[in-house]
């Protein structure tokens, strides 16, 4: 093979191989489009059923909330239901729980014996829903259940996506801790401060012979030995 036969070779070689690149590029972005035509569908529905109709309250037997939700879902996938009843919430908050020095994370109910479901006011899907089993009532008047406003609303949306997990202990203004973690740890004092939304407490802490103040995360203390 000569020189010039090699070459032309190598360049039908690298132009097969540049088409076939431009070839899969060119699948990829079509892929990629359909992708993004598709969520954007999906999140075009989302907001058009966000704005259908109006969140009204259920109160359910205490310990049903979960079963409740399960059975108005139940109803939403029924024909006659769908453009009447839209979404369920049972509103949930992370919280973290430090008692006798031992750190639980659990997720709890912010409305315990309460169910939000969106819906239309319509006097069928209501009483459909007013006969599942842990159901007591819809919140509202003796003729008819009241919307919760926008503005509630929104408060307990927020409250229900906010991931910020709240911190339960059991420590009490004035009683001893000891430090177990950071530059203080092996120091201890009375708790003077509690701030359990930031897990944060302030220790009144001997050090050179005056009491500081010192803010300390719940993870940093325990109890004392009584």
């Amino acid at each position: 093979m000569s020189e010039n036969e090699a070459l032309e070779q190598e360049q039908e070689q690298v132009q097969v191989a540049v088409e076939d690149d431009a070839s899969q590029e060119s699948e990829t972005v079509e892929v990629l489009e359909e992708t993004t035509e598709e969520e954007v569908a999906e999140e075009k529905q989302e907001e058009a059923q966000e704005d259908k109709g109006y969140w009204f309250i259920v109160q359910c037997f205490t310990g049903h909330e979960y079963k409740v939700q399960a059975r108005i879902n139940q109803l939403i996938e029924r024909d006659e239901f769908k453009e009447k009843i839209f979404r369920v919430l049972v509103p949930e908050e992370e919280t973290v729980e430090i008692k006798n020095n031992k750190r639980v994370e659990k997720v709890t109910k912010i409305f315990p014996g309460y169910v939000f479901v969106q819906m239309m006011p319509d006097e069928h899907a209501s009483f459909e829903i007013r006969r599942l089993a842990g159901v007591a009532k819809f919140i509202g008047s003796k003729s008819s259940a009241t919307p919760v406003t926008d503005e509630e609303m929104l408060k307990v949306l927020r409250k229900a996506g906010d991931k910020t997990k709240k911190v339960d202990v059991d420590y009490e203004v004035n009683e001893v801790i000891k430090v177990i973690g950071g530059p203080f740890r092996g120091y201890a004092g009375p708790i003077s401060e509690i701030n359990g939304d930031r897990g944060k407490l302030k220790a009144m802490i001997s050090i050179f012979g005056r009491e500081t103040p010192v803010e300390l995360d719940f993870d940093q203390v325990e109890k004392t030995v009584q």
